[in-house]
């Protein structure tokens, strides 16, 4: 049996306008599973705004039920050591997604200051960085728009998760093909709404134990990319297709197997839900 009854898992965007109105690559989508045995239904979202009403309405709805949610986000929770005490004089990520939530404004047509908040940011440490990439209208003197321009930051570039995933993009890519940055910047203060929203009804893995009604957990989408690839339906969009798949796999683990990777990774920084473990999660037989 599964530790939850119902489990989303959502591909997220930082574009600055509402994506196109027939679902395309880069945008939101979200799969929601109700039931191991049953296919996910996927929803397309054209804006941040747009798919955070749709999760607090899926939440409030599982929550009348009595069922519990696992709702899974593609970008980091946290970033590398010493980012948030100097932001904010504490480790606790928690605060430093409120402090975030206070400086990004991101209105409902994807409208949105992260350039400007990146810059703020970097404007915290010595040197330049770490913050980079940019629309070149957009760079600054505080804002480099190539990665190598950054110097003397006294950050890491990764997190001890993406060390062990090199194929992970580092959170402070902003701009172009793998721009993980930004997705951070305008999706911490996502979640820090649902927190304030759920309260005691929510936690966050891993920084809480995963034993509410709803638990937000860090997820990478091509984390099972090879089942991906076999399990991709003619037509479908390759997000569509991942979110479709993580949901299923995740589903069928058994309850204390998933429970105890929610409970996995580092307190501060954050971690990806079932890395080292995608052997268990493709011997789930997905449904085609």
């Amino acid at each position: 049996m599964s530790a939850f009854d119902t489990i989303a898992i959502v591909d997220w965007s930082a574009r600055s306008a509402p994506s196109p109105g027939k679902p395309t690559k880069d945008a939101i989508f979200i799969a929601v599973s109700r039931a191991p045995e049953r296919a996910p239904d996927i929803r397309y979202h054209r804006t941040r705004q747009d798919a955070t009403e749709a999760l607090i309405a899926l939440m409030e709805e599982e929550l009348r039920l009595g069922r519990r949610v696992l709702a899974g986000f593609d970008f980091p929770f946290g970033y590398p050591t010493g980012f948030a005490r100097a932001v904010t004089g504490s480790d606790d990520p928690f605060v430093l997604w409120a402090d975030l939530a206070a400086r990004i404004s991101d209105h409902p047509d994807n409208a949105n200051n992260r350039f400007a908040v990146a810059c703020d940011l970097n404007r915290l440490f010595p040197g330049l960085g770490p913050f980079w990439g940019c629309p070149p209208a957009a760079a600054t003197p505080d804002l480099p728009e190539r990665g190598s321009l950054r110097h003397g930051h006294g950050l890491p570039d990764r997190r001890a998760v993406e060390r062990r995933l090199p194929r992970a993009q580092s959170c402070w890519k902003l701009y172009t093909t793998g721009s993980v940055g930004s997705q951070v910047l305008l999706g911490l203060p996502r979640l820090h709404q649902l927190r304030m929203r759920f309260g005691s009804a929510l936690s966050v893995s891993p920084f809480q134990a995963p034993d509410t009604p709803i638990v937000l957990a860090e997820i990478y989408p091509s984390l099972l990319a090879d089942l991906v690839t076999a399990e991709r339906r003619a037509g479908e969009i390759l997000d569509a297709a991942q979110v479709r798949v993580l949901a299923e796999a995740f589903h069928r683990l058994p309850a204390a197997k998933l429970t105890a990777m929610l409970q996995e990774g580092d307190r501060e920084e954050g971690w990806i839900v079932g890395l080292d473990h995608e052997a268990e999660l493709k011997g789930a037989p997905c449904l085609s």
